[in-house]
């Protein structure tokens, strides 16, 4: 059967009931190979989910907020804030660096510092 439609992974089709249940909006899902968009409008802005396969394990990659030019992109962990900026519940802040000082790899110095720490009771 060549025009028969791609089986949607049950994870995937969790995340886009979740979705259409806080929305009230049914989302629109794409599957290509290891990759899986679940995408929202709500008015002018688009929430897109990202998914991808890995040795057949299913997992939400990013999340991004379109509104326009302007793009916000979530982690995966970040879906709630992701959906409140969709919804109007916070604006869309600026774009996040992908590497800080704090989450990046850590320097040399900074673990000579830990290591050298004395915790005294």
């Amino acid at each position: 059967m060549p025009d028969s439609p791609a089986r949607i992974p049950s994870m995937i089709c969790h995340y886009a009931a979740y979705l259409r249940a806080r929305a009230h909006v049914t989302p629109k899902v794409s599957v290509d190979g290891n990759r899986a968009d679940v995408c929202l409008g709500v008015g002018a802005k688009v929430l897109v989910a990202v998914f991808g396969c890995r040795k057949k394990n299913w997992s939400l990659r990013s999340v991004e907020v379109r509104r326009g030019e302007q793009t916000t992109t979530f982690t995966r962990g970040e879906l709630a804030k992701a959906l409140a900026a969709l919804l109007g519940g916070e604006p869309l802040a600026p774009a996040r660096l992908a590497v800080n000082g704090a989450s990046g790899p850590r320097t040399g110095a900074a673990l000579r510092e830990r290591r050298t720490t004395v915790i005294r009771v």
